[in-house]
């Protein structure tokens, strides 16, 4: 089942998957800011309550929903976020073509986010986003 709302059917589809929703949901609207092409990007949240946690059917649901047929990126904070999408690419091995991205979580969604072009494969943009762990905030005095 591919997003037929989306444009560009050749990007990379992004889920955010945090114990808070509110928090992925903010983070999904930041992302957003600094989309340069149309591509889904997804809660893997359970958007309906206002529950903090994850579960395998929400995230399952919000990565089929992401999918375009280039693949998804997951993006988790801790936790269950992470057993839950490793069991929900167990679950769609040979349908969807998922990563869990080892990343921060807002660095690495935006990260993502900004360099998705349809020059860029699914492992390409999982490296940028997992470079992401490695920026600096502050630079050392010279």
């Amino acid at each position: 089942m591919k997003n037929k709302n989306i444009k560009n059917k050749n990007l990379v589809g992004i889920v955010v998957a945090s114990h808070n929703n509110k928090l992925a949901e903010e983070i999904i609207n930041f992302a957003k800011v600094l989309r340069q092409e149309d591509f889904p990007i997804v809660n893997g949240g359970d958007v309906e309550r206002e529950v903090y946690g994850t579960n395998v059917e929400n995230m399952k649901n919000a990565v089929i929903s992401a999918d375009n047929g280039t693949g998804v990126l997951i993006f988790v904070d801790m936790g269950s976020s992470i057993f839950n999408a490793m069991q929900v690419i167990k679950e769609l091995k040979g349908k969807i073509n998922a990563k869990i991205v080892d990343a921060p979580i807002v660095e690495g969604v935006l990260s993502a986010v900004a360099a998705n072009s349809s020059d860029m494969d699914l492992e390409d943009l999982r490296l940028i986003a997992e470079e992401s762990r490695n920026f600096t905030k502050l630079r050392k005095e010279l």
